[in-house]
């Protein structure tokens, strides 16, 4: 290979600035904006989620959020963010799984955001979906080999259907919430 043509493609990266940029996104949040967020998905699943319940399955917001934090920010700040809000969930009760599944959820979700956009609809949801079965699989892993709680993996799993589908119908609110945002705001 030529050594001017070398200095004239971009550097080749697995993961981070390189992503594709959708033509309707403005800047990434700040972080401070996203850890408020995460507090208050945090404090508002602690206090009225489970009342929010079907079938034993409560919706969960900060899941929502981290995954589409790792999408839109990429995988540090997915990972950071899901390690802080996972802290947070286990301080007021979580177990102490919520830190490490929150933080792998928000990593691997972040390893996406080089291949998809953090609008697209289908990306979003099966990363969703995928984030609630990564987070539900460690905390039955956590429970089951730490804690030694026998026999939870039914009422986990069957928990987790319905997780899934509770988690996925509240992002396909928010990101066509944020469609309806993005697309009031006039063009600058």
């Amino acid at each position: 290979m030529n050594v001017e043509l070398a200095r004239t493609l971009p550097a080749r990266v697995l993961f981070g600035p390189q992503r594709p940029v959708d033509t309707g996104a403005g800047a990434p949040p700040r972080f401070t904006v996203l850890l408020l967020l995460a507090a208050l998905a945090v404090l508002v699943q602690a206090t009225f989620g489970h009342a929010l319940s079907v079938r034993g399955a409560h919706i969960s917001f900060l899941t929502v959020l981290v995954v589409w934090t790792g999408l839109r920010c990429g995988p540090t700040t997915g990972g950071w963010l899901g390690l802080l809000g996972g802290a947070l969930e286990d301080a007021l009760g979580g177990g102490g799984a919520q830190v490490l599944a929150m933080t792998i959820v928000g990593f691997l979700s972040g390893l996406l955001s080089s291949r998809f956009f953090a609008e697209s609809l289908p990306a979003v949801i099966a990363s969703v979906a995928g984030g609630t079965i990564v987070r539900n699989a460690i905390t039955y892993a956590v429970l089951e080999i730490a804690y030694g709680d026998r026999g939870s993996y039914h009422r986990i799993a069957h928990a987790t259907a319905w997780e899934v589908l509770l988690n996925c119908a509240f992002a396909v609110v928010v990101v066509l919430a944020l469609r309806w945002w993005s697309d009031r705001r006039p063009a600058s």
